[in-house]
């Protein structure tokens, strides 16, 4: 697998890629009702992994003033792609380059929340025991970690969309992504030594068809962020597919109409897990 594919999987750090994530963000905030979804209380170094904008880490660095906030990723959002001011970032948050691919640079025991959200498309199924295993390993005894993702596929699918399908498994399977992983992650999680696991599960409509108000909101938003999805991951895809430009516009224009039709959804899970008080690796002074 090339580190270099996994760069480019969705154009990252390009500027539309950006402007998505930052919606993105802003959908599962309002869903989730928060970024946050551990206790807090005894919490002072948190990490986040594969942080894409840094916008996570920074509303946690200005809600948390008094904690010291750390997000990586292979494009840091310092870089000046990004359009993350660094005049505008705390004191208290930092950034760094890490390929999560690779072993973390964070020493043994140094954080007490770890947060990773969204590296379904470039996570090998055989990469998440070693990622989790690292997750343990800088976790401080008593500590959290909070793994977001999605599923892969589309819910409820069309025609259309049952293509699309089919063509993440095709683009996937080149990675070594496995378009059911989530279902694994709690038990990656136990085997880990991770104990208290706890899964949240949250339907997202995409379209406007709900009838909630709130809802349709959602659904709206959500299908936005997905018209430009479909964009960024065009030129992973037209390398890994055997279609033409043309088709594959054609293809996600239809599918776009389609999640009215058939009240398509994104499912998305919130994964919490603690590192047991009484591990054998103690917290460094």
């Amino acid at each position: 697998m090339s580190h270099q594919k996994n760069h480019w999987v969705y154009e990252y750090g390009e500027e539309k890629e950006y402007n998505r994530q930052l919606r993105q963000h802003y959908i599962l905030k309002q869903v989730f009702a928060g970024n946050a979804h551990v206790p807090m209380d005894n919490v002072h170094d948190i990490l986040e992994c594969a942080c894409g904008t840094g916008l996570w880490a920074l509303e946690v660095a200005q809600a948390h003033p008094n904690c010291n906030v750390v997000g990586i990723d292979i494009v840091p959002p310092t870089n000046e792609r990004s359009g993350l001011p660094s005049q505008g970032i705390p004191d208290n948050v930092t950034y760094q380059h890490v390929d999560l691919l690779t072993a973390l640079p964070q020493a043994d025991c140094s954080f007490d929340y770890v947060y990773e959200r969204d590296v379904a498309h470039i996570m090998p199924i055989k990469q998440w025991p070693v990622l989790i295993k690292e997750f343990y390993r800088i976790i401080r005894p008593g500590g959290f970690l909070e793994l977001v993702e999605y599923d892969i596929l589309f819910r409820n699918p069309g025609p259309v969309l049952a293509l699309v399908n089919e063509w993440y498994k095709i683009a996937a399977s080149t990675l070594g992504v496995d378009p059911g992983y989530a279902e694994s992650i709690p038990t990656f999680l136990r085997e880990g030594g991770f104990e208290e696991v706890q899964v949240k599960v949250y339907d997202i409509p995409i379209g406007e068809w709900p009838t909630d108000p709130v809802q349709r909101r959602y659904g709206f938003l959500y299908k936005e962020q997905m018209k430009t999805l479909f964009k960024s991951m065009q030129r992973w895809w037209l390398s890994e597919l055997d279609v033409s430009e043309d088709e594959y516009v054609k293809v996600c224009n239809a599918a776009i109409d389609e999640f009215d039709e058939y009240h398509s959804i994104a499912r998305w899970k919130i994964v919490t897990a603690r590192k047991p008080l009484n591990d054998e690796i103690q917290a460094h002074p």
